[in-house]
């Protein structure tokens, strides 16, 4: 449909298309469906480009806001975890790599305890990246569970980063555990 609009002698074509406009619930369903934090920030974009003043505006513009900040995390060399990461392998951790991708630091954890057999069987990473993930998400355990995985694997300046980050954010580790420097 295209429309003329003419004020003070000035004239634009407004060319205005119905399928370019998608209906409101389905721009909110591809939000709740999206597991990639870039995603998640451009459905919601879309979301609030046509629906501005819609029904869920406030709330789709905090999910974007969590998903730009998991985003700009993701994006950071101080974490080893890729687009691939955020593949739905099992559809029971679907709910959970929403979660972490709004920067859901408890999914983070439970992904990461999920990735060890998928790390095994494909030689991936991904156990320490959903860690580190949720450490610089503020989640003190994942933080000082990765101090003591690279003091295992013999890279000491990481188990110190991450045992300090540990500390920061209010983690006490047993004294009678493996809290003690080799």
């Amino acid at each position: 449909m295209k429309r003329t609009i003419c004020a003070v002698g000035l004239c634009w074509a407004v060319v205005a298309s119905a399928a370019a406009i998608q209906p409101e619930p389905a721009l909110r369903d591809a939000i709740e469906q999206a597991v990639w934090p870039g995603d998640i920030v451009q459905a919601a974009d879309r979301y609030l480009s046509a629906y501005p003043d819609g029904a869920a505006a406030a709330t789709v513009q905090s999910l974007r806001d969590r998903a730009a900040g998991s985003w700009r995390l993701l994006r950071s060399s101080e974490v080893r975890l890729y687009r691939s990461a955020f593949a739905v392998q099992d559809t029971a951790l679907e709910r959970d790599l929403h979660e972490a991708a709004l920067g859901d630091r408890a999914a983070a954890v439970r992904l990461a305890q999920a990735s060890r057999a998928y790390d095994e069987a494909h030689g991936t990473q991904r156990y320490v990246g959903w860690l580190q993930f949720a450490a610089l998400l503020g989640d003190e355990r994942a933080s000082y569970t990765l101090a003591l995985h690279f003091r295992r694997t013999g890279q000491p300046v990481l188990a110190a980063q991450y045992e300090a980050l540990a500390l920061a954010l209010g983690y006490q580790p047993a004294v009678a555990l493996d809290n003690v420097r080799k």
